[in-house]
């Protein structure tokens, strides 16, 4: 069977569009005499026959859609012929007093130049009465907030709980360029909305999750809306990409006190349940999990408590090296002054014998003196500061011994880097001051940067507050975002909404601030209670 919506259609010619005259610049114009009328009631076609005042072809990158959807057969094809576009509808089944609208757009263009026609529409009602309401509103990205073209936004009057999953809608619309959509000739009533990326390969309109083709993005409304005879804004709808189901691509524990998962997406969204406890990082799309001793367990993969792949370890690690203890990396470009030298090692580090790292300032032989700290998160990570000197290059040593790791394993032979630290007034401050937080959510605070790219080292978790303040310094010169997450189950990342489990995406804000500037201090308050 075909859904209401047509990729291509049948011709009796290949005609050749005239040379000479001067340029079209009108699309088709329907004859009105000589088509089937339009809005019409009590009509139940066997066929609809649009005419236009010149030769047609159809634009493949458009569709024509009918909504309520019909299942059409081969026989059900669209056709062109010379001027007119021919709809067979004969075997079709149509619902009962309902109104169907058959949108075109600008699927049908002119052969000459091209020129498309502009949001035509065929309707009629196989009842007495035409249906005027309409629903109008947005359908944006979960996250990014972004308009989404292309989003067929759907309104259900079966209100069981079932029928978003198995039936087609009643009434549904595509989203605008500007993700904008407006469903016309709706029967005022109580319906449910859903909005659907379908899958290319679908021929439904409900999002089906276990079929053949599922659909891409999904979205929804918590509670249904009351349509009345007249238009009604119900505002945005966010729409949720599909997750990916966690699986394990690559499994590697060949290294005394590491195992590493590859995994089919980035890390970061994927669960983990196990029987023993580890130091897990997640790079890309690896998690690596470090343990102190070697034992036997089983892993699961997954996310929100819905686990769909297993790893077993066998805690056999008698013959597994162990590499030496090093800084992986090189440090390139200037360091920032405010953050200090940074190391990362290849396994969590347990200790550091100051005695044995030095500090040098340019070519001084007195070493310079520093302060450091082992990242509580990531042990593996090392970080040194001092009382810079302004624009300076500096040497740093690691004497072999100088750190010594969860295993007792120090660093074999020296480590050593040359670094050059950055005045300070080339960079600048951004205090952000949060108020009228809810003190009963726990929130995520970050910055952005002009490519919305998530500023490293800038993440905040705000655990039942009702005022905060984040002060970031040494930030390079630019225009800053303040992204604040809602995160409504305190698991410190931010949770798409899924419509299998009624759960809406979490809530995502955007702040602009004024342009940081060199040696500059810039400060922004948010009052959300008045969301500004």
């Amino acid at each position: 069977m075909l859904a209401s919506s047509f990729f291509g259609l049948q011709r009796c010619a290949t005609p050749t569009p005239p040379r000479g005259g001067d340029i079209d610049s009108i699309g088709p114009v329907l004859v009105l005499e000589e088509s089937t009328p339009n809005f019409q009631t009590n009509f139940r076609p066997d066929r609809i026959e649009l005419t236009f005042d010149e030769w047609v072809e159809l634009d493949f990158q458009q569709e024509i859609v009918i909504s309520p959807p019909l299942d059409l057969g081969a026989d059900n094809r669209p056709q062109l012929r010379r001027r007119s576009l021919v709809i067979p509808l004969e075997g079709v089944e149509l619902r009962d007093s309902v109104t169907y609208v058959v949108n075109i757009g600008s699927a049908i263009k002119d052969l000459n130049e091209g020129n498309p026609t502009e949001n035509l529409r065929f309707v009629f009602a196989t009842g007495p009465i035409l249906d005027t309401a309409s629903v109008t509103g947005s359908v944006v990205d979960e996250f990014t907030g972004e308009p989404l073209e292309a989003i067929a936004v759907s309104l259900y009057d079966n209100l069981a709980d079932t029928a978003v999953f198995t039936e087609n809608p009643t009434y549904f619309a595509i989203s605008e360029e500007d993700g904008t959509f407006t469903i016309g000739n709706v029967r005022p009533g109580e319906y449910r909305v859903v909005a659907l990326q379908r899958n290319p390969g679908a021929t439904a309109y409900y999002p089906d999750y276990d079929g053949v083709f599922p659909p891409l993005a999904v979205g929804f409304r918590d509670s249904t809306i009351l349509v009345s005879d007249a238009e009604n804004p119900i505002g945005e709808v966010r729409v949720s990409p599909i997750p990916v189901t966690p699986l394990a691509t690559e499994v590697t524990a060949d290294e005394f006190g590491l195992i590493k998962i590859g995994v089919n997406q980035p890390a970061g969204k994927v669960d983990l349940r196990s029987g023993r406890e580890y130091l897990r990082n997640d790079l890309a799309d690896t998690i690596r999990l470090y343990y102190r001793e070697p034992a036997a367990d089983t892993i699961l993969l997954g996310r929100d408590s819905i686990y769909s792949d297993t790893v077993f370890v066998s805690g056999a690690m008698d013959d597994a090296p162990v590499l030496p203890l090093t800084a992986v990396g090189k440090s390139t470009g200037k360091v920032n002054p405010g953050e200090g030298i940074r190391l990362v090692f290849n396994r969590p580090l347990s200790s550091i014998d100051t005695s044995l790292v030095r500090l040098f300032r340019d070519t001084f032989v007195n070493p310079v003196a520093y302060t450091y700290t082992i990242d509580s998160v990531y042990p593996a990570e090392l970080r040194l500061r001092a009382n810079w000197s302004e624009a300076a290059p500096y040497f740093i040593e690691l004497l072999p011994t100088a750190v010594t790791d969860w295993y007792g394993t120090s660093n074999p032979d020296t480590i050593a880097r040359s670094l050059n630290v950055a005045a300070a007034e080339e960079f600048g401050v951004l205090t952000v001051t949060l108020a009228n937080l809810n003190s009963t959510l726990d929130y995520i605070l970050r910055l952005v940067d002009s490519e919305g790219e998530v500023i490293v080292g800038t993440r905040r978790f705000i655990h039942e507050r009702f005022e905060y303040i984040a002060t970031y310094r040494s930030l390079p010169p630019g225009n800053y975002l303040v992204e604040l997450i809602y995160d409504s189950n305190g698991n410190e990342r931010f949770d798409s909404g899924d419509l299998r489990f009624g759960r809406q995406p979490e809530v995502v804000q955007r702040f602009e601030t004024e342009e940081l500037r060199a040696n500059w201090e810039v400060e922004k308050s948010i009052d959300l209670e008045n969301n500004q």
